[in-house]
């Protein structure tokens, strides 16, 4: 990657950050894990952005969080979120971004194709998240999983019909300008 492809994954990265951070403030409370537009934000940037300028948003985002400012649903910063019952989810950005992406390289983005790779990237982030809650919250695995994985289930392919249709009307009206990686 040269240095102007270079800039301008940043550029990108920084802009899909800021809208992640603008999904973040939509949020329904549901007991220790809330249901935000995050997880809606976080498909349309693996959907739309390579590997690794995905990664850097969703890292500018965890870094504008843990620099203090109120980025996280419900406006909450720093360790508390990072470390908190909602860790493991945050974390699982990256594996949700990664996934999806990786999945969407050199592929025709069709509407199954890009329900699949983000059902995929959307479980990874839930599972990651359910697991995080074992720790946390002390949980058994089967708590955890009823309590983080379940009752997210619907909504996650609520907002994963959502992703879909938001990425087809997007890549109908814009050309992003990078290409996909090889990786």
């Amino acid at each position: 990657m040269n240095s102007n492809q270079s800039l301008l994954s940043w550029i990108l990265a920084s802009q899909f950050a800021a809208i992640l951070v603008v999904c973040s403030k939509l949020t329904i409370p549901l007991g220790p894990i809330p249901l935000t537009g995050q997880t809606l934000a976080v498909g349309t940037i693996a959907s739309l952005l390579t590997v690794r300028t995905g990664q850097k948003a969703i890292f500018l985002y965890l870094l504008l969080g843990l620099l203090g400012l109120p980025v996280f649903a419900g406006s909450s910063t720093s360790l508390a979120a990072l470390f908190g019952p909602t860790a493991g989810y945050l974390w699982g950005f990256f594996v949700y971004v990664t996934a999806t992406a990786w999945l969407l390289n050199n592929r025709k983005k069709g509407v199954l194709v890009l329900f699949v790779a983000n059902l995929v990237g959307a479980i990874l982030q839930l599972i990651m998240g359910s697991l995080w809650l074992t720790v946390s919250n002390q949980l058994s695995i089967p708590a955890a999983f009823l309590t983080g994985f379940v009752p997210f289930l619907i909504p996650a392919v609520i907002k994963i019909i959502m992703v879909v249709a938001v990425v087809q009307l997007i890549q109908q009206r814009v050309s992003l300008p990078l290409g996909r990686e090889g990786n």
